[in-house]
């Protein structure tokens, strides 16, 4: 009897250790801080007569979406405590001085606000998000000043490191173009690689994207979900998302989807949904 009576207090004592410890890390654990951006391309891909719904429809639909992932994940116990943070942005960022402004206010940084001003930020986060893309799209439309986006220089010379990538968060860069990577003012040809995708560069057998960071991005924790690729001809496609994820792949970008979207809003709601829970 007095054996196992030793043998039950050994086995018992070892429990309430194993529990506290349990209970220890449990209570020091923290969630991982939030920074979304979302990058917008102000191209002539707006005017695509071949998109329905129409692009902008497509994009706020998108962005209200990922608002309303970044409230729910930030709503709660923890909000006093939350870095979370979520930007809409263009680059090259636009001339006009009203798009400036308005592109101003697409930036929520919960960290920096206190107390009460945490949740009236998020109260107010979807209808600010909302009416000042709407007016972005509808003055971009008005000019019909077509200069491209440049997403290839955005990469190749380190903007992503600034803007979008911050040191212990969850970097989420969320990429909406047709897949045509074009920049009027920044036109570099290599043999049969290219700072910009084309039609034509895309009729090019071995075609590829310029890669200037060579691995550079490995290990800096940016995860990329390019959306609403929607190449002229439905034979590019799978060239298309090749060039766009050899390319993310050669910069080091260690998690990237690059996906085509369809006119089903659900579908690209999916695509999103398993990106930012897996």
């Amino acid at each position: 009897m007095k054996k196992i009576t030793l043998g039950l207090i050994a086995i018992v004592g070892f429990i309430a250790i194993s529990s506290c410890g349990g209970d220890q890390k449990k209570g020091t654990d923290t969630p991982q801080p939030l920074n979304i951006s979302v990058y917008l391309d102000l191209s002539d891909r707006l005017i695509r007569s071949d998109i329905t719904p129409d692009q902008t429809y497509r994009d706020t639909a998108i962005v209200n979406y990922l608002v309303d992932y970044f409230k729910n994940q930030t709503l709660g116990p923890s909000i006093l405590k939350s870095e979370n943070k979520m930007k809409v942005f263009f680059y090259p960022t636009p001339a006009d001085t009203e798009i400036c402004t308005l592109a101003n206010g697409l930036s929520v940084d919960i960290g920096e606000k206190n107390g009460v001003d945490k949740r009236k930020a998020l109260e107010e986060m979807k209808s600010v998000f909302q009416n000042n893309l709407s007016r972005i799209y509808e003055e971009t439309l008005n000019q019909k000043k077509w200069v491209g986006c440049d997403i290839w220089d955005f990469f190749s010379n380190k903007k992503v490191d600034n803007l979008c990538i911050k040191n212990g968060a969850r970097n989420i860069l969320v990429i909406l173009t047709d897949g045509y990577i074009f920049a009027e003012n920044n036109k570099i040809k290599q043999g049969t690689a290219y700072s910009y995708i084309l039609p034509q560069t895309l009729a090019v057998d071995g075609s590829s994207l310029i890669d200037r960071r060579n691995g550079e991005l490995k290990g800096k924790g940016l995860e990329v979900l390019m959306l609403e690729i929607n190449p002229y001809q439905p034979s590019h496609r799978d060239k298309m998302v090749n060039v766009l994820e050899n390319w993310f792949s050669a910069m080091g970008v260690e998690r990237f989807v690059v996906a085509e979207t369809d006119a089903n809003l659900t579908n690209t709601q999916t695509i999103i949904k398993n990106f930012l829970n897996n």
